[in-house]
């Protein structure tokens, strides 16, 4: 049988535990579910940096979730594979219902549109500088994207690897960019990553024809939110909270605001309120 609650959260990052404390402390039974544990990307991100004084994501992500249990939220560590109407939720564990959702699922990982990038899977393309830049210390690298946290990346990649490019994907890259054109290991490439190459482990990215020497790809391009699951993501009491909403502005502080909304609203629509 379906564990049945007023308000379930799929995701619990910022938005999602931000979202799980709001609705529990407006008095809706809340259950977050996550497949990987509580904190999303902040477990990988040792300083937070738009945040004052760059807080430690883990002891960050550890207050979000003693805030949202201190509040009533119950959190459940799980795959969700399927959100069927009426608010069925399948997982690779038990089944839940609900009467309204809040999807805070982030964006997944990053995409060139390549046929041979998924081969190159931890043989040098990664999505995360916090995660395998040390193993790139010393070596030559590249940063596909645009936004502000490609940006962030290829600084952070600088203070250890001998070069960094940030390859735009044909986009204007974010103003915070000219931050590396005051870098002697950096260099700005407007252009897109149009092949992989290399056996054993990348060894070149080709860039408008121009093959690039470089052990690693850091791939922040291409990220859409992971909805597949999803039947009905316009379904009245269906919430989009953090990164995956339409209009996010990827900010630690923009998804807790976005997260405390949903689970508010979620309370609400769930227990017959006005909602506000």
């Amino acid at each position: 049988m379906a564990q049945d609650w007023d308000v379930v959260v799929v995701g619990a990052g910022v938005a999602g535990l931000a979202a799980a404390r709001a609705a529990a402390e407006a008095g809706a039974r809340t259950c977050v579910i996550d497949r990987m544990g509580p904190g999303g990307v902040l477990m990988n991100l040792s300083g937070l940096h738009d945040m004052p004084g760059s807080p430690n994501g883990i002891d960050y992500a550890s207050a979000l979730l003693d805030a949202a249990m201190a509040a009533g939220a119950e959190l459940a560590i799980a795959e969700v594979t399927a959100l069927t109407p009426g608010f069925q939720i399948a997982t690779d564990d038990e089944a839940h219902s609900a009467r309204a959702v809040v999807l805070a699922v982030g964006l997944g990982n990053g995409r060139l549109g390549l046929a041979e990038e998924d081969g190159y899977e931890g043989q040098g393309l990664s999505h995360c500088a916090a995660c395998d830049g040390p193993l790139y210390a010393g070596a030559r690298v590249v940063v596909a994207g645009h936004d502000r946290w490609a940006v962030q990346e290829a600084l952070d990649l600088a203070a250890t690897v001998e070069h960094v490019t940030l390859v735009t994907q044909g986009t204007e890259p974010h103003e915070s960019a000219a931050a590396l054109g005051t870098l002697p290991n950096a260099a700005i490439w407007p252009g897109r990553v149009a092949a992989l190459a290399g056996t054993g482990g990348l060894d070149s990215v080709s860039v408008d024809g121009t093959a690039l020497p470089a052990r690693a790809i850091f791939v922040l391009a291409g990220r859409v939110a992971p909805l597949g699951f999803v039947a009905d993501a316009s379904a009245p009491g269906l919430f989009l909270a953090g990164d995956c909403a339409p209009t996010a502005v990827e900010t630690v502080p923009a998804a807790e605001a976005s997260g405390a909304a949903a689970g508010a609203a979620a309370a609400a629509f769930a227990l017959g309120k006005p909602a506000g």
